[in-house]
């Protein structure tokens, strides 16, 4: 199994390179860029959001829909605002307290990483929720899906959530009923 990773790491680092390069240089492309804001990389090649950057509980003081087709939820949908998101470099997890009807608050993931999303999955997410990132001002949105080593964070059908850094350090995280939740850290 050892040498399948290597194999996979390898083959990783020849085609994030773009052709052949020394092994100085891949062994630096290995290790994660320092981030400083953890929710908008600085390294444009950056692939992962570092959890433990963004430790702590983070308040959902926004929720944005789809203009159009039927909704479940509705803007800043009083289900979700307000609750608590505890967000650890091993776990995501609601904060159990509030319970609101029609919230979706029972996902946990253990070793939470995400990916980057680029190319046309980048442009799917782009065109799928572009009425709420407009609603959320994030102009560009960066799209990382959130991937668990145990558990589901996110709607199974939809592939799980995506994250997007958002303006002042806040972030976004699509969720269940097509609905964008914007947190910001307490």
């Amino acid at each position: 199994m050892h040498a399948r990773h290597s194999i996979l790491l390898a083959l990783t680092l020849a085609a994030c390179s773009g052709g052949s390069s020394s092994a100085n240089e891949q062994a630096n492309a290995a290790r994660p860029a320092p981030v400083v804001n953890a929710a908008a990389p600085l390294d444009p090649a950056a692939s992962r959001i570092d959890f433990a950057a963004l430790a702590g509980r983070w308040k959902v003081v926004g929720v944005a829909v789809a203009e159009s087709g039927v909704q479940a939820l509705a803007k800043d949908d009083p289900a979700y605002m307000g609750q608590l998101l505890d967000i650890a470099a091993e776990r995501l997890s609601w904060v159990k307290g509030k319970a609101a009807e029609g919230a979706t608050l029972s996902d946990q993931c253990d070793g939470p990483v995400t990916a980057r999303q680029t190319g046309a999955a980048a442009q799917e997410y782009g065109q799928q929720f572009a009425a709420q990132t407009k609603t959320l001002h994030i102009a560009q949105p960066d799209p990382h899906a959130v991937e668990c080593d145990n558990g589901q964070w996110g709607p199974e059908a939809a592939g799980g959530a995506i994250i997007l850094p958002a303006p002042d350090g806040r972030i976004a995280m699509s969720w269940y009923d097509g609905a964008m939740l914007l947190l910001q850290k307490m």
